[in-house]
């Protein structure tokens, strides 16, 4: 299989996440499957998931991907601190909801939508760092 990185579909939604992620804070860099122990730090992971969505006889399929969008944060028992932390994710949520009712959406052949499954919310906690995560998925249409 000779498929190029950037024609991937995590590839084109990593870059629009690069992209909404700017819109928050000035960080530029999202890793796949693999989050640092850096504050401020992004991860992308796919989530095994059923894939299709919808067959129709025609042969149209609409299918699904579903990621974990994992971030690790400063993490303290101050109110302020944890506040921004829950606020970077409804920002997050916001601009997917904005962009996609504007029709701003990743790359992707017969992209229909993304959408934010849930909001973002503490995963676990360690000295001084957390890891917070928000489920994001997106349907496309295969013909």
């Amino acid at each position: 299989m000779n498929v190029k990185v950037e024609q991937l579909r995590v590839s084109k939604l990593r870059d629009y996440l690069i992209e909404v992620v700017k819109k928050i804070e000035n960080n530029s860099k999202i890793n796949v499957d693999a989050l640092p122990k850096d504050t401020n730090s992004y991860s992308l992971d796919k989530i095994p998931t059923s894939s299709i969505v919808k067959i129709w006889i025609n042969g149209w399929e609409i299918h699904r991907d579903v990621f974990s969008f994992r971030s690790r944060r400063n993490y303290s028992f101050s109110e302020i601190n944890n506040l921004l932390n829950i606020g970077f994710f409804e920002k997050f949520e916001q601009i997917i909801y904005k962009n996609n009712k504007n029709n701003i959406l990743p790359d992707i052949q017969g992209i229909e939508e993304i959408k934010c499954l849930n909001c973002g919310t503490l995963n676990s906690a360690e000295t001084g760092t957390a890891q917070f995560d928000i489920q994001i998925q997106i349907t496309y249409l295969i013909n």
